[in-house]
């Protein structure tokens, strides 16, 4: 059941946002933008070219920052609104056994269901004293203390009847750790071999190392972490920002806060790989070889037509033989004619017209008008 839990929606839905989510609404999102601050009429930056992706490239770096941050903060949301036995108690982390004694005899005073008032409804003030009374067995309990503060309360309703003391605990956690990153290290050895999840493969092996590494030393330790006793908790104290944290609530936070970072990285490689100010990357049908005979075929078009034009021309001009000013206008004109309205009509011609623009006014500011 606990390996169940830590695989779970929890570890596979931001996987899911990092992959998919993310950059399909950065793409909706550069198009929204697009819409509103770029001016009617003017052109919007084209697929491919050197400003979209460097427009996309910034829009996705916010965004993954923007979720990492909300990542973190969602999972300290959660760890407060789900409390711990010393809050409940209002006692602090450190707490000994006189002084949690004293401070439960208090609650006992206001919250015993023989002492609440007559408009109270017995059946909750019972049930919230029953859960005061277990909060204070388990931090009066030397081995349930040891696993609640490294472990979690899940540890105490998996393990509660088979585990007995502090070794039977700590080998319950370590094959949990065990299974689970061993799991998720087989997952990303399998993908890698696959071909998939390659970018950013080193920043989530030396996640998974890190992790498992803080999760054994949390469990075969007595202390706690000092990360948490000697920085974290006493900040927290002297500004009251939250109550200090447990050595499982710092878990959880590093935990995902380590796969989602390596996420970011691995993410974050491929953006800074496609170089915006490099040209876009070349097509099938914009390679050297499909140019070349673009220019073949545009060739063979204008021979034709030059030969067509000829032609035509010596037929027109009969009547003008002998008047060679009439006979010169006449060509002009026609020639004109068929250039505009022949020539320019052809695909061919209209495509390399169109690419040759295009090439000219690449890079040039949003609203510019004319051509390098």
């Amino acid at each position: 059941m606990a390996v169940q839990s830590s695989v779970s929606w929890d570890s596979i839905g931001p996987f899911i946002v990092w992959q998919f989510i993310i950059p399909f609404v950065a793409g909706w999102a550069q198009t929204i933008l697009y819409s509103i601050f770029i001016r009617a009429g003017d052109p919007k930056p084209p697929p491919g070219s050197p400003r979209f992706v460097r427009h996309r490239r910034q829009l996705l770096m916010t965004i993954y920052a923007a979720y990492f941050i909300f990542i973190i903060y969602e999972i300290d949301f959660n760890l407060q609104r789900a409390s711990t036995a010393y809050h409940e108690l209002g006692v602090p982390v450190d707490v000994t056994e006189s002084g949690l004694q004293s401070r439960f005899r208090k609650l006992t005073v206001r919250f015993h269901p023989d002492k609440v008032g007559p408009n109270v409804d017995q059946d909750a003030a019972n049930n919230y004293y029953v859960h005061l009374k277990a909060a204070r067995d388990i931090v009066l309990d030397p081995v349930k203390r040891f696993a609640y503060d490294r472990f979690g309360p899940n540890i105490l309703r998996t393990c509660g009847q088979q585990c007995l003391t502090v070794r039977d605990y700590t080998n319950h956690q370590l094959l949990v750790v065990l299974t689970t990153y061993g799991a998720l290290l087989v997952f990303l050895v399998g993908a890698n071999a696959l071909g998939f999840l390659k970018d950013g493969a080193y920043w989530r092996y030396w996640a998974l190392l890190a992790i498992a590494t803080y999760e054994v030393r949390t469990a075969l330790r007595p202390d706690h972490p000092s990360l948490l006793t000697k920085w974290l908790n006493p900040l927290l104290l002297s500004t009251g920002l939250r109550p200090a944290y447990l050595p499982f609530q710092a878990t959880i936070i590093i935990r995902k806060a380590s796969l989602s970072a390596a996420q970011f990285l691995g993410l974050l490689i491929p953006l800074y790989r496609d170089d915006p100010a490099k040209p876009a990357k070349i097509t099938e049908g914009d390679s050297e070889e499909a140019r070349q005979k673009q220019v073949d075929r545009l060739e063979a078009v204008v021979t034709d037509v030059a030969g067509d034009t000829t032609r035509l021309l010596d037929l027109e001009s009969v009547p003008f033989r002998e008047n060679e000013k009439a006979k010169g206008e006449l060509r002009d004109a026609l020639r004109k004619y068929m250039v505009q309205n022949v020539v320019h009509q052809e695909r061919e011609v209209r495509n390399a017209i169109g690419q040759s623009m295009a090439r000219r006014r690449a890079g040039v500011p949003s609203g510019a008008r004319g051509n390098r």
